[in-house]
């Protein structure tokens, strides 16, 4: 029999609470009973505070990349002190996994794109024009820079510390989901405020709440952060390379066509992995995850 993955063993901070049990240490005790409350505050809190500054400088980034990963540092150190936060930085640590996942990562956002660039193209658009090739050193540069802007400092936040919250009471898909709506909603600053139009907002919130689903899966399989991290920046990366060569009329068509390759992802995945874990158990080495 399968032994649970990384992914499946919850900390102190995710076990559920029996009823009438008491949460020792006073000052701990109102954060550790609302983790995720106190979480989801303070990642929106943080990383709006810089959308009243677009009132003043409209090209100004409406978002701070940092406030979940800091909400979570913030939530695990009250509700947890320093044994807490240490469990929930070590899962940046967790890159030794099964190389597939890895695959997954990198391949899955890239085949997305590709093919939602390819159909768009087939069906009328302009092919597009990737420019002078920008070299190998410029696209890990590029990959290396989102890695951490937007890897760590979302994934530690979303799959690191609220996804493992929100399955402990409830299915592995709903958890997600929840968490995509509000992955979604986080969005908000760079949906209004962003004057460039570069992510329409239907089919940016259906891509991220599909998103959300994948990542779970892949957060569940293989118990590591990193690898959800490598998938965001991977994508962030092959969308940066190929979008701005389609601006114009058929960019929005692209972005459906990429939303609705996402459901269609998500739902293969749920398919096979089932929506209950989002992940299989046929892996006996728990260093493995679930796979």
């Amino acid at each position: 029999m399968a032994q649970p993955s990384p992914a499946e063993q919850p900390s102190p901070a995710e076990q559920p609470m029996r009823p009438g049990a008491k949460v020792s240490g006073g000052a701990k005790a109102w954060p550790a009973r609302h983790r995720l409350a106190l979480f989801f505050a303070l990642a929106f809190a943080i990383s709006w505070l810089a959308w009243p500054l677009t009132l003043l400088n409209p090209n100004s980034s409406p978002l701070i990349p940092f406030g979940p990963a800091l909400a979570a540092v913030i939530t695990a150190f009250l509700s947890g002190g320093k044994a807490e936060l240490i469990r929930l930085l070590g899962k940046l640590a967790r890159w030794r996994v099964a190389g597939r996942w890895y695959v997954f990562a990198v391949g899955l956002p890239c085949l997305l794109v590709t093919v939602a660039t390819a159909l768009t193209v087939s069906g009328g658009a302009p092919a597009p024009e990737l420019g002078p090739n920008p070299g190998w050193f410029m696209l890990l540069g590029t990959f290396a820079f989102t890695l951490v802007i937007v890897g760590i400092f979302e994934e530690l936040g979303w799959r690191g510390y609220a996804l493992p919250l929100l399955q402990r009471n409830r299915p592995a898909l709903s958890a997600a989901l929840l968490l995509g709506l509000a992955w979604g909603a986080w969005h908000l600053p760079e949906l209004i405020s962003d004057p460039t139009g570069q992510r329409p907002p239907l089919p940016f919130l259906l891509m991220v709440l599909a998103q959300s689903v994948l990542l779970a899966w892949l957060y569940n399989s293989s118990g590591s952060v990193p690898v959800c991290m490598v998938f965001h920046a991977a994508f962030n990366t092959a969308g940066a390379l190929v979008f701005p060569s389609l601006l114009g009329p058929d960019y929005l068509t692209l972005w459906w066509t990429v939303a609705l390759l996402h459901v269609l992802a998500a739902l293969v995945v749920i398919a096979v992995a089932g929506p209950i874990r989002l992940a299989r158990t046929l892996d006996t080495d728990p260093s493995h995850g679930i796979t």
